[in-house]
């Protein structure tokens, strides 16, 4: 069923009372051609029973096929429990806001459009896990490996897992049962949640899961993260896309840290120094040879660096494929750099953040 654009603001999701199943699959998509299907199939072949839950897919105004492939997945499922909302706003924020203010649930579990489910039992898992322990908020570990990833997709999946191109606060790669911050692997929440915490902040494009779980943390809310709820996502296919990517998360990033300014952290803020320095130093070297050698002291030994580390993930005797992972780190450093200046700048104009 496909229907209008509901709003998307409010104080509060849909009264606990009116709740008539036990989890709510958010979706929030845009552009998803390629995977969407795909990922409504692996939801549909849960094990969970499709009377106990259903799916809200709020699609961004995607201009590629998704409407089409979640249409034709509608007619070929025409009993599986999914509801299809337009997101004129097109941001994943909105669309989340969409499926709480609509979703029936006593629990709201995220995915995206272009993941991969390795467990048919997940969402049994998660409704047992969240029982058990009490948890009004569950995380995952998700790394980037999905089983039919392109051979560049695995290249980024391997670099993203270095300490260069992946935050030391994060636990989306760990592998352990237990309590931790909601802040990084949020993603699964008790309706009561929004009522205490409100919903998600519209004016963030990326990082709205950031700032959201971070307003659970101050809330007192803690995380239980467990690697049963694993979900692969794939990465993007070319630099230039990964590029785009972690431009978008350093411009939320930064939007983050307007808003809340106390968990500012100088890992945060590396790859913007690092972007203006390379700036500064080239414009600098058009008038000082001095300024040159120090820009080529720079390329130098931030090359040597992340080519080092290429080669450590390579392993030995693999050239080629050290030179591609140090791409990838220096294109995740100068995206997430870009992205956060960028971001810097709105605040700095005064159009800032607003929102819960």
């Amino acid at each position: 069923m496909i229907t209008g654009d509901p709003a998307t603001t409010g104080p509060q999701p849909a009264a606990a009372a009116g709740t008539s199943v036990a989890l709510t699959v958010m979706l929030p998509v845009r552009n998803e051609e390629r995977y969407i299907y795909g990922t409504l199939a692996q939801l549909h072949d849960q094990t969970l029973s499709p009377s106990v839950y259903e799916v809200i897919v709020a699609d961004g105004e995607s201009t590629d096929g998704t409407r089409a492939e979640i249409a034709r997945f509608v007619a070929d499922h025409p009993q599986f429990p999914v509801r299809v909302f337009a997101n004129s706003r097109r941001l994943s924020s909105a669309g989340r806001n969409i499926a709480v203010n609509n979703g029936r649930g006593e629990y709201f579990l995220l995915f995206d459009g272009h993941v991969h489910i390795p467990d048919q039992r997940l969402l049994d898992l998660a409704l047992a896990l969240a029982h058990a322990y009490g948890a009004l908020c569950l995380g995952r570990p998700q790394p980037l490996d999905p089983p039919d990833a392109s051979a560049f997709q695995q290249a980024v999946a391997l670099a993203r897992r270095s300490p260069l191109a992946h935050s030391g606060e994060s636990h989306i790669y760990s592998d352990f049962d237990g309590w931790v911050s909601p802040i990084s692997v949020g993603v699964m929440y008790h309706r009561s949640v929004f009522e205490r915490a409100g919903l998600f902040d519209e004016s963030f494009d990326a990082a709205e899961d950031l700032e959201f779980n971070y307003r659970l943390e101050k809330a007192g809310i803690r995380c239980y993260l467990s690697p049963a709820l694993t979900v692969t996502y794939y990465p993007h296919e070319s630099l230039r896309a990964l590029f785009r990517q972690l431009s978008r998360y350093g411009y939320g990033r930064s939007l983050f840290l307007g808003k809340h300014p106390e968990r500012f952290r100088i890992e945060v803020a590396v790859p913007a120094l690092f972007v203006v320095s390379v700036a500064a130093f080239a414009t600098a070297a058009l008038f000082s040879s001095v300024a040159g050698v120090m820009l080529a002291a720079l390329a130098v030994v931030y090359g040597g660096l992340v080519l080092l580390e290429g080669t450590r993930l390579a392993g030995p005797g693999a050239r080629g494929k050290s030179v591609q992972l140090a791409l990838i780190i220096a294109t995740v450093h100068s995206g997430l750099g870009v992205g956060f200046l960028r971001g810097g700048l709105r605040i700095h104009r005064g159009s800032g953040v607003a929102g819960p």
